[in-house]
C-alpha cells in the first residue's frame, strides 16, 4: 500500500535527493518541502502497540454510572464537561442527577411544585461543571491549593439553616484552618521563610517603583533598611510564626492527604468537639468529598492525585458511619443487654434508671393545691387587683360572675373533674402517670419462660474498647434442642444456649489496644473490674501447660456479643467500628445440669460457647479511625 500526498509541480518529486534522505531517516518534511510518501512508515516508540484500524471499536458513553455516580465511557474513563454550554449537553448516563432532573420535569408537567432538595443535592446539580480557574499551573502547590480553596468557597450556595458551631460552612472553615489555608493570609512559599520576608519584599517593591518614576535620580541608601523597630517586633514575629505553622500544616496534608482527612474526621474532630453535633456528623464527609473531587477535577495538585483518590473511599464510608456512631449510642445497650443487667445487677459504677413508686403517695397531698384551690386563690387575687386599679365588679369588662358565665370566665370548675381549665391532670398521680416511665426490660419479654438465670451467671467483667471483626446473623433454620429424658426436670444448659443461638445475632469483637495513642487512658488498655469472676491471664506469666483450662486474656481473646437482630441496630454496625464500654461474660453455673449423650453418639466434646452482653456503652468510633 502506498500513500502519496501531492505538492505543487514546481517541487521536485521522485528523483529529489532531499526526498530520498527523508524516506531513509523516517522524518516528516517541512511544510514547504516535497511530498511525503509511505511506506516505509515511521517506527513506533518502544513499548507502544499500534492498533490496526480494522480492530478498532468505537466506545461511547456508558449507560451505567461509574464510581461515585460519575458519567463514564465504555472504557470506564470519566467524561470531562465542556466550559462552553450547549443545548445538547445533557447527561447520557443513568445517574442520580439525571433521574432527579427527570423527576423534577415530571412534577412540573403534573402541576406539582418542585421538590425541595437538600443542600448537598443542590450542590450535585451544578458541581460537575465547577472547576478552579484562579490559579497558575506554574505556581507552587501552596499557592495553587490556596486559590482552589478560595474558588471552592465562592459562588456556592451555603446553607444557612444551621445553628452556630455546626453545619457545612462551619466544618469547611475548620478544615481550612486544619490544613493551613484559612483567614485569607498569603500562601507560604514552600520553603522556610526568613524572618521579616514580607517586609523585605515590600521595601524591594517600593524601591523598584521609585526607580521607574525617576531613573536618573540617585536615592541614598537608607541606613535603617532591614532593621525592625522594637515596637514592630512582636507583630512581625507573630506573623512569621503563623506562616511557619500554616506551612507545616500544608506539608502534612501534601505528604498524605488520605491520612490527614482520616485524622480530621476522627481523632481531631473528637478533640475539637465537632463530632458531638449530629449536623456535623451528617455533613463532614460530604463537604470534604466535594472538595476532594473539586481538586481532582481541576487538576490543582496532580502530584498528590493518587492519595486524594484513595481518600474518596474513606469519605464514602464516613458519610455512612459517622452518623451511625451517634445512632448506635442511642440504641445500645440493646433490650437483651438491659434485661441481663436487670437480672444479674450492675457490675460497674455508673448511672442507673430509678423507678418511681407512687403507691404510697396520697390522693391530694396537703402541701399541693388542687385545681379548685388554685382557682379560688386566683379569683381572690384578681378581685383585689381589679378593686385596687379601679376596675370594679360593676365595670363593663368584668360584669357578671363565674356562676352565670359572664365576663371572661366560663363558669366555675368542679374540683371532681379530671381536668382543670388548661386541660391538665388535677392530681400528682395523674400527672406522673402521663410521664413515659421506662419499664425495666426482662428476659421473659425476649426469651419467654427461660431458665437462663438458673443455668448461667456472670463471669469476666471488662472495661475496654473493642473493634467489630464480624457480624453473624441468627441462623435461618435453627436446630431444635433435643427433649429431656424421663424423670429429668432440671433445666438443660445446652437447650438454653441453643435458644440464645437461635434468637440473637452475634457480634465478634477483637481487642483495640492503644486506640487513641494513650491520650484516653481509661480505654487505652483493657481493665478487669472488681466484680469480675474467673481466671484472667497475666500478660507477663508463661503460657499454661497443655490440657489445663485456659484463662481469659483480654489482650488477645475475642468476645461474642449477643444482640437483638433488629434492623435499627445491626444495620448501624460495620466491620472495623469501635465500641467502648463495659462487657460482661455469661458463663455456666457450677451446678448446671448438662444432658448426657446417648450411647453410640460421638464422644467429641462440644465447645462451650462464651457469650457476652453490653452493660454500658461509653463511646463509638468509625472504622477508619486514625490518630
Amino acid at each position: 500500500m502506498s500513500v502519496e500526498i501531492e505538492t505543487p509541480a514546481s517541487v521536485p518529486r521522485q528523483n529529489d535527493p532531499v526526498l530520498q534522505t527523508t524516506a531513509a531517516t523516517n522524518l516528516v518534511n517541512p511544510v514547504d518541502g516535497p511530498i511525503i510518501r509511505f511506506p516505509p512508515f515511521p517506527q513506533a516508540p518502544e513499548g507502544v502497540q499500534i492498533m490496526p484500524f480494522k480492530d478498532f471499536e468505537e466506545g461511547g458513553i456508558c449507560m451505567d454510572p461509574g464510581p461515585n455516580d460519575a458519567e463514564v465511557d465504555t472504557f470506564g474513563v470519566p467524561t470531562v464537561p465542556l466550559r462552553p454550554q450547549h443545548s445538547t449537553d445533557v447527561c447520557k448516563t443513568n445517574t442520580k442527577r439525571k433521574r432527579r432532573a427527570e423527576e423534577m420535569q415530571a412534577r412540573k408537567k403534573g402541576g406539582l411544585g418542585a421538590k425541595k432538595l437538600l443542600w448537598w443535592e443542590e450542590w450535585q446539580e451544578r458541581e460537575v461543571a465547577r472547576v478552579s480557574v484562579g490559579f497558575d499551573s506554574h505556581s507552587t502547590r501552596f499557592e495553587r491549593i490556596h486559590a482552589a480553596a478560595a474558588d471552592f468557597t465562592s459562588g456556592r450556595s451555603w446553607p444557612l439553616d444551621f445553628e452556630s458551631e455546626s453545619g457545612p460552612r462551619f466544618i469547611w472553615e475548620k478544615f481550612q484552618r486544619y490544613i493551613g489555608v484559612s483567614d485569607g493570609s498569603p500562601a507560604p512559599s514552600g520553603k522556610k521563610s526568613k524572618v521579616f520576608k514580607e517586609q523585605a519584599a515590600a521595601e524591594q517593591e517600593e524601591e523598584e517603583m521609585s526607580d521607574v518614576e525617576d531613573p536618573d535620580e540617585e536615592t541614598p541608601e537608607d541606613p535603617m533598611a532591614g532593621i525592625v523597630l522594637d515596637k514592630a517586633l512582636p507583630a512581625a514575629v507573630k506573623t512569621q510564626a503563623q506562616l511557619a505553622e500554616k506551612e507545616d500544616k500544608l506539608l502534612a496534608f501534601f505528604e498524605s492527604p488520605e491520612k490527614s482527612i482520616r485524622i480530621f474526621l476522627t481523632s481531631y474532630g473528637r478533640v475539637m468537639g465537632y463530632i458531638w453535633s449530629e449536623p456535623n456528623l451528617e455533613c463532614m464527609g460530604r463537604v470534604l468529598e466535594f472538595f476532594v473531587n473539586y481538586l481532582l477535577r481541576s487538576k490543582v495538585v496532580p502530584e498528590i492525585e493518587r492519595s486524594l483518590r484513595r481518600s474518596l473511599d474513606i469519605l464514602a464510608v464516613s458519610i455512612k458511619e459517622l452518623p451511625n456512631t451517634s445512632a448506635l449510642a442511642k440504641v445500645n445497650p440493646d433490650p437483651f443487654s438491659q434485661a441481663c443487667t436487670n437480672c444479674w445487677g450492675r457490675k460497674s459504677e455508673g448511672y442507673s434508671i430509678v423507678e418511681l413508686d407512687l403507691s404510697h403517695l396520697p390522693q391530694n397531698p396537703p402541701n399541693v393545691p388542687t385545681a379548685s384551690k388554685v382557682e379560688e386563690v386566683s379569683n381572690e387575687t384578681e378581685s383585689k387587683e381589679n378593686n385596687a386599679s379601679g376596675w370594679g365588679d360593676n365595670s363593663g369588662w368584668a360584669s357578671g360572675n363565674a356562676e352565670s358565665g359572664g365576663g371572661w370566665g366560663e363558669g366555675t370548675i368542679d374540683a371532681s373533674t379530671d381536668l382543670n381549665a388548661w386541660g391538665e391532670p388535677s392530681t400528682i398521680e395523674e400527672q406522673i402517670s402521663q410521664w413515659d416511665v421506662l419499664k425495666p426490660k426482662t428476659l421473659l419479654e425476649l426469651l419467654g419462660p427461660t431458665a437462663l438465670p438458673l443455668t448461667h451467671t456472670t463471669g469476666i467483667v471488662e472495661q475496654s474498647i473493642r473493634r467489630i471483626k464480624s457480624i453473624i446473623p441468627p441462623p435461618a433454620n435453627p436446630a431444635k434442642s433435643a427433649p429431656l429424658g424421663e424423670g429429668i426436670f432440671d433445666p438443660d444448659v445446652d437447650a438454653v444456649e441453643n435458644d440464645l443461638d437461635r434468637q440473637f445475632a452475634k457480634v465478634i469483637l477483637e481487642p483495640m489496644l492503644d486506640w487513641d495513642g494513650g491520650d484516653y487512658p481509661v480505654y487505652a488498655r483493657p481493665t478487669i473490674l472488681e466484680t469480675s469472676v474467673g481466671a484472667v491471664a497475666d500478660p507477663n506469666a508463661p503460657e499454661a501447660a497443655e490440657g489445663t483450662p485456659k484463662a481469659y486474656d483480654p489482650y488477645k481473646d475475642e468476645i461474642t456479643l449477643l444482640v437483638v437482630p433488629t434492623p435499627g441496630n445491626i444495620a448501624l454496625m460495620s466491620e472495623g467500628m469501635g465500641l467502648g464500654g463495659v462487657w460482661v461474660q455469661i458463663v455456666r453455673q457450677d451446678n448446671a445440669v448438662v444432658k448426657k449423650k446417648k450411647k453410640g453418639k460421638s464422644k467429641s466434646k462440644r465447645t462451650i460457647p462464651s457469650y457476652w452482653y453490653l452493660e454500658e456503652l461509653a463511646m463509638t468510633t468509625p472504622s477508619f479511625w486514625a490518630v
